[in-house]
């Protein structure tokens, strides 16, 4: 009997002595790093369910240019918004180019804060050539594959 009383105790002490190792160690900065990681595969999801539909719009048009690239994925994906602004807020997706020509779309994966500015995350699509970026500016339109800071042939992490 005389165990059993131990036991809160116990819990107790392994309790704190496990909150009181996240205050300012690196297991606190492991947490926000997967939830960074998180809020990018969350954007790039958007930024995926986008480029679909903008394939499915392509087909249905029978290999036409879909003219309005900005506006039409809106009524086939309602889980995004679609514009031709720089996102600033999540679920918003940007949508440049189109018309036959490559199409870039950027989304917010985190909104600005205090001690960190936003970051963004942009997938660029033209020729059969999927590009990818992620960094704290907004990436711009080219009608070539993108090259530079940020910029990649695979999704970020």
């Amino acid at each position: 009997m005389r165990g059993v009383r131990h036991i809160p105790c116990l819990f107790a002490l392994v309790l704190a002595a496990a909150l009181g190792g996240c205050a300012g160690s690196d297991t606190g900065k492991g947490f926000a790093t997967s939830v960074d990681k998180a809020h990018t595969a969350k954007a790039l999801s958007s930024l995926q369910t986008g480029l679909v539909t903008i394939g499915l719009l392509q087909v249905e048009s029978g290999g036409a240019a879909v003219q309005n690239v900005s506006t039409a994925p809106q009524a086939k994906d309602p889980t995004n918004r679609y514009t031709t602004a720089a996102p600033t807020e999540t679920g918003v997706v940007q949508v440049l180019g189109g018309g036959g020509g490559p199409v870039l779309l950027v989304a917010l994966s985190d909104t600005a804060s205090e001690d960190r500015p936003a970051t963004y995350v942009a997938a660029w699509q033209g020729a059969g050539t999927t590009m990818y970026y992620t960094g704290t500016a907004v990436p711009v339109y080219t009608t070539q594959p993108p090259a530079g800071p940020g910029w990649g042939s695979t999704p970020p992490h």
